[in-house]
């Protein structure tokens, strides 16, 4: 008879989905940080337009000066993604989704200035959506871990 409770071999550890884990706690944290706060902004944003469609034309400088805010974070979120992008090679969606919301973004403030309503309130929902969409899939990220030593 051979004892085999101490010749087991150890389990191999799950393997951690594809694309999910990215290398570096700093840059995943920046886009995290960053991130959330474009997504809360888009709220203050739809609050100050909220505002100003229901008459009350004060707000339309706060909700001007905002934009411009907002365009800075999404900018920030682009770099952030470009620093998880440079740790992790494989992990392509977070720079895809922040520059498109760059775009999107950059639209926005265009359609705005020119004063076309239909379209800069519905692209404005639009980037709500797209920002609070790339905050819940950064949260699936997480830092690679280095393997546990034997």
């Amino acid at each position: 008879m051979h004892d085999t409770s101490s010749a087991a071999a150890p389990a191999p550890a799950a393997a951690a989905p594809p694309g999910r884990a990215a290398a570096g706690r700093g840059p995943v944290t920046l886009l995290l940080v960053v991130a959330s706060l474009a997504c809360l902004d888009t709220l203050v944003q739809g609050l100050l337009a909220g505002m100003l469609l229901n008459g009350d034309v004060a707000s339309v400088d706060p909700h001007g000066a905002n934009a411009y805010v907002f365009e800075l974070l999404v900018f920030l979120q682009v770099v952030a993604a470009a620093l998880v992008r440079r740790h992790d090679r494989r992990l392509t969606w977070p720079l895809k989704a922040t520059v498109g919301i760059l775009v999107a973004t950059f639209t926005q403030t265009m359609l705005g200035l020119e004063g076309s309503l239909a379209a800069h309130v519905t692209l404005g929902v639009a980037l709500c959506a797209m920002e609070t969409a790339l905050v819940l899939r950064a949260f699936s990220l997480r830092a690679a871990t280095p393997p546990a030593p034997r």
